[in-house]
C-alpha cells in the first residue's frame, strides 16, 4: 500500500496503517477467542452446553449494539476515538474476565463484544479514507490481518492458557488492548470525523424497501450466514476436545483449520469469479458448506473433523462478500442506510444460532446433534440465494465485490 507523498507538516499515513493492521490482528484473536477457550470455561464452571452457548449470545448481541452506536458516535467523535473506545471495552472486559460466577464472565464477554462492534466498523471506514493506490485492495488487505489473528487464536490459547491460566491470558490481552487505546487516541483520525453523515428515514421508507421481493430472503441470509459461521467456528473446538483421547490435549486446531480455509477461500474468490457468476459461486459454495458440515457431524476422529471444517470454511468464504454486493445491487444508493438493518440482523444471527446449538446439545446430551443445526441452515441458504439474487443478470465480478471482501472480516 503505497501512499501519496507526504509533506513534513502532514501526519504520516503509514504509521496509521501500521496501527490499523496491528489492531486487526488483535481483533481477529479476540473475536474468535471464545471458541478455543470455551472448553476451559465449561470445565472451570461445570457448564452445560446451553450455558456455554449463552457466551456467544452475549458477545454477538452486544456487538450488534456496538455497530448501532457507531452511527451516533462516529460523526461526533471521529474514527480513532471511537476505535479507542472499542479497545477500552476490550480492556474492561479482559480486566475482570474469569472472576466470579460464569454469568459475570458472560456479561464481560458482552463488554468485549461491544468493543468489537465499535472498533471493527470504525477501522474499516477509516481505512477507506487513508491514502492508497487502490482503496478496495487496501481494505481487503487490512481484513487479511483480521484473518491472520483468527487463525492464530487457537495456537495462542493452546500455548498460553496452560502457562498463564485464564486470568493471566485475560490480563495479557487487556494490556495489549490498553496499548492500542493509547495508540488510537493519538492518531489524527480521532480529530477528523469528516465524511461520516448521520441521517434518519421514515418507517414508510424502510417498509417500502423491505417489500422488494429480494429484501426478506437477503435479510434472512445475513442472519443465517453469520450464525452458521460463528456456530461452526465456535463449537468445533469443543467437539474436537470431546473426541476419544483428546480430553488431555490443550491445543485444539479445528478452529484454525476452519478460519484458515475461510481465509484461503476469500483470497481466491475474486479469481474464481472471473470465470463464474456470483449466483453459481454462492450455490456451489453453500453446497460445499453443507457437505463439509455433514462430515463434521459424522466425524469421529480429528482428521475427519479437520477435513469437514476445511471444506465448510472454503464453501462459506465467498458468501458474505457476495451478500454485501447484492445489498448494493438491490438497494443501490439507499444501501448506505438500509444496510444497518441487514448488518444488525447478521449480529443477531451470531447471537442466536450458536446458542441454539448449545441448547440442542444440552437437551439431547449430544453436541453432534446440535451441529446438525448449521448443517440444515446451510442447506436452507441454497434456496434463499436463488430468491435473494438481484433480478438483473447475475452480477459480474467488479471492484464492489473486492471491496465487500474487505468489509467481511
Amino acid at each position: 500500500m503505497a501512499s501519496s507523498p507526504i509533506s513534513p507538516s502532514q501526519p504520516d499515513p503509514n504509521r496509521e496503517w501500521a496501527v490499523l493492521h496491528t489492531s486487526f490482528v488483535l481483533i481477529g484473536v479476540i473475536t474468535t477467542l471464545l471458541g478455543p477457550i470455551l472448553p476451559s470455561f465449561s470445565h472451570r464452571w461445570l457448564l452445560n452446553d446451553a450455558q456455554a452457548g449463552f457466551f456467544f449470545t452475549c458477545q454477538y448481541f452486544f456487538s450488534t449494539l456496538g455497530v448501532v452506536l457507531t452511527s451516533v458516535l462516529l460523526p461526533r467523535f471521529g474514527f480513532s476515538k471511537v476505535t479507542a473506545g472499542g479497545f477500552v471495552s476490550f480492556f474492561a472486559g479482559f480486566a475482570f474476565l474469569g472472576l466470579g460466577p460464569w454469568f459475570v464472565s458472560a456479561f464481560l464477554l458482552g463488554v468485549i463484544g461491544l468493543g468489537y462492534g465499535l472498533a471493527n466498523p470504525a477501522v474499516n471506514l477509516r481505512a477507506t479514507q487513508l491514502p492508497s493506490r487502490n482503496t478496495a485492495a487496501a481494505v481487503t488487505f487490512l481484513n487479511f490481518s483480521w484473518s491472520v489473528g483468527s487463525v492464530l487464536c487457537p495456537f495462542v490459547v493452546g500455548t498460553l492458557l496452560p502457562k498463564l491460566h485464564l486470568r493471566g491470558l485475560s490480563l495479557l490481552l487487556g494490556f495489549l488492548s490498553l496499548v492500542l487505546v493509547l495508540l488510537h487516541y493519538s492518531l489524527p483520525g480521532g480529530r477528523d470525523p469528516a465524511g461520516v453523515v448521520s441521517t434518519t428515514h421514515a418507517l414508510e421508507d424502510w417498509l417500502a424497501h423491505l417489500r422488494l421481493p429480494q429484501a426478506m430472503p437477503l435479510l434472512a441470509l445475513y442472519f443465517l450466514y453469520v450464525g452458521v459461521e460463528v456456530a461452526l467456528g465456535g463449537w468445533v473446538a469443543s467437539f474436537e476436545k470431546r473426541m476419544p483421547g483428546m480430553s488431555a490435549i490443550t491445543l485444539v486446531i479445528a478452529p484454525s483449520v476452519f478460519y484458515g480455509a475461510l481465509l484461503l477461500g476469500r483470497g481466491v474468490a475474486p479469481i474464481v469469479l472471473r470465470c463464474a457468476s456470483q449466483i453459481v459461486v454462492s450455490v456451489c459454495g453453500l453446497s460445499l458448506a453443507t457437505f463439509g458440515s455433514s462430515i463434521i457431524v459424522v466425524s469421529s476422529t480429528p482428521r475427519s473433523l479437520y477435513t469437514g471444517a476445511a471444506i465448510a470454511g472454503l464453501g462459506l468464504a465467498a458468501q458474505y462478500p457476495i451478500f454485501v454486493t447484492w445489498l448494493v445491487e438491490i438497494f443501490r444508493r439507499d444501501s448506505s442506510w438500509i444496510g444497518a438493518l441487514f448488518f444488525g440482523a447478521a449480529g443477531l444471527g451470531g447471537a442466536a444460532i450458536p446458542w441454539l446449538v448449545g441448547i440442542t446439545s444440552s437437551t439431547t446430551g449430544s453436541l453432534r446433534a446440535g451441529l446438525f443445526i448449521p448443517l440444515g441452515i446451510s442447506l436452507i441458504m441454497i434456496f434463499l440465494v436463488l430468491r435473494a439474487r438481484p433480478h438483473s443478470a447475475a452480477v459480474q465480478p467488479t471492484g464492489s465485490f473486492r471491496e465487500a471482501l474487505g468489509k467481511s472480516g
